[in-house]
This record gives structure tokens, C-alpha cells and sequence, in this order.
């Protein structure tokens, strides 16, 4: 449109100013979204960026809310209530769309982010993502790779995650999951394979952990996803049917102890002839 049938739209209450050059019609819903929209459509080339791609994202732990973007290093634009970042190393594999607002990778809004969560809280943040499929350990790598350390970004972090999560880490279905894989570790028990299938007739089942050799599986039954009509049904089938194929269970909740998980489990190898005892 024209300036002129813009200025007309905005003095017959149609559109109103949200952003420089951007526009908004009157009596739309105002949100966050819309907002954040707003503010990266009136800087050309701008994109999404911290706490506010970790919130498009959705961060399990994430920055205090604010809009914040990243531009070209020669951009100087200032807007109310907006942090702009001027960056150099702005990639096409560094900037995607969520709900329809340009912004930076997950990746990418991971190590910009380095500054402003702890090792603990972005660990957490990675293996969410790479649940929910939205992260790659791979593209991490890289960006560590291109990126260095520098203000307000320490790529140290993002390596030690990487170094953390080898070939073939598997985030697993929550970090309860997590948290039970690294007790078996410390105490020097053998590792199981995670998420491992298992065919009985037509349906294959992934018990959280699996030692397939001597046929013992163990479960983790956290709260959130072991709950509900639909979940006792679920893990009761699974449960009977590989019971029924010669595995033998293993079941652990919120109230079993390190010290229990250890026993029960090298209980059960010892049963099935895997010789093993509780480390010091």
C-alpha cells in the first residue's frame, strides 16, 4: 500500500501502528506472538533471537521473558522495549521459521543462550529438544564448530554438552530416564540398551531398558506419563506380554533409592547367570 492509503486506514481506525513500517488491524487479539512478529518485520533482515526464540522453541528452562533480536552488524535501529543483537555470522542453517516468525535455529539459540542459563539448565533444555525431535546433535556440533566464545555466548558449555552425549546417545523418554541410566553407570553395572524393541506378534513394545542377552528389562514409571486409565492399560499389556517371552521385570518409581535400583538390578543379571555385584 501506499503511504497515503495507509495514513487514510489508520485515520478511519482500520489499521493501527504497531512497528516502525509494520501495521496492524484494529481489534485483532494482541499476544505475545503477534508482538514479537511485529517488532522483527520492522528490521529488515531481522530475525528472532535468546529469550525470545527460546520461548518460540518452548525451553523446558528458559530466560526471563523479553523481545529480544538479531540483525546485521550495521543495523542501528532502536525500538521501545526490544534488546537487538548485531551479528556477522548470521547463516541460512541458523534461521528457520516458528509460528510463522523468522528465527534462529534451535541450535543456534542454544549457544546464544549459554550466557544465560547454566550448563545443568541448557543439558536439560538439549535432551528435551532431542526428544521432541526439534534438535540435532548433529547441527549442535556445528555450530561449535563456527561459532567461538565470545560476549555473551561461551561455546565451552555447548562442547561439554556434546562431549556428554556421544554417538548413539539416546535422550530416552524423560530425564527420569536419564537419571536412572547414570546410576546403573556409576556403579559400574552393565549398561542396557535403551529403548530397545521387542516384536511379540503384531506389536512391538521399547522398554525403557533392556539387557537382551538374559532377557531382563526394567521401567521407569514417572508420574506424568504412567498415569491415567489409558497408561495402566498400556503398561500392563507390555509388562504381561514380554513377562510371558521370558523377561523379567524390573520395575522403578520416584521413591526407589539409588541403593534399591542398584540391588534389584544386579539381583536380577545375577538370575540370569550375568555375573555382577554392587560396586563400592
Amino acid at each position: 500500500m501506499s503511504d497515503e492509503q495507509t495514513r487514510r486506514l489508520v485515520g478511519q481506525r482500520v489499521l493501527r501502528r504497531l512497528r516502525p513500517r509494520v501495521f496492524g488491524l484494529v481489534g485483532s487479539r494482541d499476544t505475545w506472538e503477534r508482538g514479537l512478529s511485529a517488532v522483527v518485520l520492522s528490521v529488515e533482515g531481522a530475525v528472532a533471537s535468546h529469550a525470545s526464540a527460546a520461548r518460540l522453541w518452548n525451553f523446558e528452562a528458559r530466560p526471563e521473558d523479553r523481545y529480544e533480536i538479531t540483525a546485521a552488524r550495521d543495523c542501528w535501529a532502536r525500538l521501545q522495549g526490544v534488546v537487538l543483537h548485531r551479528s556477522g555470522t548470521l547463516s541460512d542453517e541458523d534461521v528457520v521459521r516458528r509460528s510463522d516468525i523468522a528465527c534462529t535455529s534451535f541450535e543456534r539459540t542454544l549457544c546464544d543462550c549459554t550466557a544465560l542459563l547454566s550448563e545443568y539448565q541448557l543439558g536439560r533444555v538439549l535432551d528435551d529438544g532431542l526428544r521432541r525431535g526439534v534438535a540435532s546433535l548433529r547441527r549442535l556440533s556445528n555450530c561449535s564448530e563456527r561459532f567461538e566464545s565470545g560476549p555473551g555466548r561461551h561455546m565451552s558449555i555447548v562442547r561439554s554438552l556434546l562431549a556428554a552425549r556421544g554417538v548413539g546417545f539416546n535422550p530416552g523418554g524423560s530425564r527420569s530416564e536419564l537419571y536412572v541410566l547414570e546410576v546403573f553407570r556409576r556403579a559400574r553395572l552393565p549398561l542396557p540398551v535403551q529403548q530397545y524393541q521387542v516384536r511379540i506378534g503384531s506389536k512391538t513394545f521399547r522398554p525403557d531398558f533392556a539387557w537382551p542377552d538374559c532377557k531382563v528389562f526394567a521401567e521407569y514409571y514417572g508420574l506424568p506419563f504412567h498415569t491415567g486409565a489409558s497408561a495402566v492399560v498400556a503398561d500392563s499389556e507390555r509388562l504381561t506380554a514380554l513377562s510371558a517371552e521370558g523377561w523379567l521385570p524390573l520395575v522403578f518409581t520416584h521413591a526407589s533409592s539409588d541403593r534399591e535400583i542398584v540391588e534389584r538390578t544386579v539381583a536380577a543379571l545375577n538370575q540370569r547367570g550375568v555375573g555382577c555385584e554392587i560396586s563400592a
